[in-house]
């Protein structure tokens, strides 16, 4: 005997499990992509500061490489895991099955994923990466250098 009283399993379950892994893939995507791209721009604007880099600055260089691998990741994990309460409101009765409030929210919390990561890069890029007084060509103005 078949129930079929209860909805079979599918589009809403779909939408939920990619609605819960949208933002550890966004996330796995920064702790990759985005540690490679940080370590890169900060490295090239301080080498366009800064110029030619002694043994020592390299050294010192190659260690604060090392520390993005490890902290990147984890400010790209803390972020997924704070966009999680957004993706619950995606379930609350006003917003679920409609597509207009799911498309928004499943918007917000990927920029809530994404927040962690790009600010990590522009606070490393302002500190590390700019020494002194150097303000980089491609710097926009409205962002302190």
């Amino acid at each position: 005997m078949i129930d079929r009283s209860r909805p079979a399993a599918g589009a809403g379950d779909v939408r939920w499990a990619f609605g819960c892994a949208f933002p550890a893939v966004a996330a796995t995507g920064c702790a990759t992509a985005g540690t490679w791209y940080e370590i890169t721009l900060v490295a090239h604007a301080h080498v366009h500061c800064a110029g030619d880099l002694s043994a020592g600055e390299g050294f010192a260089g190659a260690v604060w490489a090392l520390s993005r691998f490890v902290l990147f990741p984890v400010v790209s994990a803390g972020s997924a895991l704070l966009s999680l309460p957004v993706q619950l409101l995606a379930r609350l009765p006003w917003a679920a099955g409609r597509l207009w409030p799911q498309l928004f929210l499943m918007v917000l919390a990927l920029a809530v994923t994404l927040a962690g990561p790009v600010a990590l890069t522009l606070y490393d890029l302002a500190t590390q990466g700019t020494p002194g007084d150097c303000v980089l060509p491609w710097w926009p103005a409205w962002l302190p250098s």
